[in-house]
């Protein structure tokens, strides 16, 4: 199979990355689609390849490799016409739609045309993630009782725009909060029911934030003026997650006085061990007893300097980028690594994940998952 790919949206900033990809491994890009006349006459400079006026006319080629950067709101559509014009694979950006729901139908399609699927849920490659599968498939920790994910964003980001569709069921949880969502389904699967409180807080005076990136073609601000409680959508959520036999707690800030990562982490509980992760880098085993190599007490796990939270990152980013392209290529839904890929599976996981903790902050009631 030929890699000839097709652009439908580039409004999301992870285009800049998919760019970077495209030309280091000399892919083949046909052409690019934008609904927003200024975001696509402004792309020309990045793209080293076609722009053109309408989709119709860029879906009339022959192509294999649909990749999607759209808005929430225009992605469905994007994959909708994708399916119907041939696609052999397709990788949509998180956190893919604008509501679950607008996904559903889509995956049952996606999985029974064998369209290769991937979803921009890049940190499923990060390295202390696969420390942590790893290690749960090891049994190392004995069985688990219960496990603790932080996630959030640097202080004013949670006002970027890809953090503000009004049409989305959320704000920075559902678009960045996904990432560790996902985690959570990699590591133990949906839950049996959920309950979250997902809420805005009363607006306080503003302050200097974190960073912010204001628009598509802007750098990074460090230190704006934000102010809690102004986001379009929610400024914390937090959700107990019930397992037949663990619990799991999620937490989430948009208001973090830190970089992304850097306050990320994994916690999970066994009868035999404990294990502690930052998803920016470093962590620690807390063993009861020696197990499988590791001593009795403390061991410390990615504290050398190699692991460089934007090193790590750059190499999930190409990781994922490499299995999607490779799996294209082979025409195999699943490649010959034993990673388990962000697939239309586990995108539509994650999507019923958080239609029960939006929903549950809705009602402030336990909600069951159609697991």
């Amino acid at each position: 199979m030929q890699t000839r790919v097709i652009l439908l949206g580039t409004s999301h900033p992870h285009i800049f990355h998919r760019f970077a990809y495209l030309k280091e491994k000399n892919v083949s890009v046909l052409g690019y689609y934008d609904n927003d006349d200024q975001t696509a006459c402004r792309m020309q400079e990045h793209a080293g390849c076609p722009r053109y006026l309408n989709c119709t006319e860029l879906l009339k080629l022959e192509f294999d490799i649909v990749l999607i950067h759209g808005r929430d709101h225009e992605n469905a559509k994007y994959i909708r016409l994708a399916i119907d014009n041939g696609a052999k694979a397709i990788f949509l950006e998180k956190p893919g739609v604008a509501s679950p729901a607008e996904f559903y139908d889509l995956a049952t399609e996606i999985k029974q045309k064998s369209i290769i699927f991937e979803v921009g849920w890049e940190l499923h490659y990060l390295e202390p993630v696969e420390f942590a599968r790893d290690i749960l498939q090891s049994s190392l920790l004995g069985y688990i009782t219960e496990a603790r994910f932080h996630g959030g964003c640097p202080g004013g980001a949670g006002a970027e725009p890809w953090q503000s569709h009004e049409a989305n069921i959320g704000g920075f949880f559902y678009s960045l909060g996904g990432h560790v969502v996902e985690i959570v389904i990699d590591l133990f699967g949906l839950p049996n029911q959920v309950v979250s409180s997902i809420r805005k807080l009363p607006e306080r005076e503003p302050h200097r934030g974190f960073s912010w990136v204001p628009d598509l073609f802007h750098g990074r601000i460090l230190d704006p003026e934000k102010a809690v409680g102004s986001l379009v959508h929610e400024d914390l959520a937090s959700a107990i997650l019930e397992y037949e036999t663990m619990n799991a707690h999620l937490d989430f800030n948009a208001w973090e006085p830190s970089g992304y990562l850097d306050d990320w982490t994994v916690d999970i509980y066994g009868i035999y061990g404990s294990l502690h992760l930052g998803l920016g880098g470093r962590g620690h085993l807390l063993m009861k007893e020696a197990r499988q190599g590791w001593k009795v007490g403390r061991n410390g796990i990615f504290q050398d300097g190699k692991y460089r939270k934007d090193d790590m990152l750059k190499a999930a980013f190409n990781k994922q980028m490499d299995g999607f392209f490779q799996r294209a290529q082979n025409g195999a839904q699943n490649g010959n690594t034993k990673d388990i890929s962000c697939d239309e599976t586990v995108a539509q996981k994650v999507l019923e994940l958080f239609h029960a903790l939006y929903t549950s902050a809705q009602t402030r009631a336990w909600v069951t998952t159609s697991k």
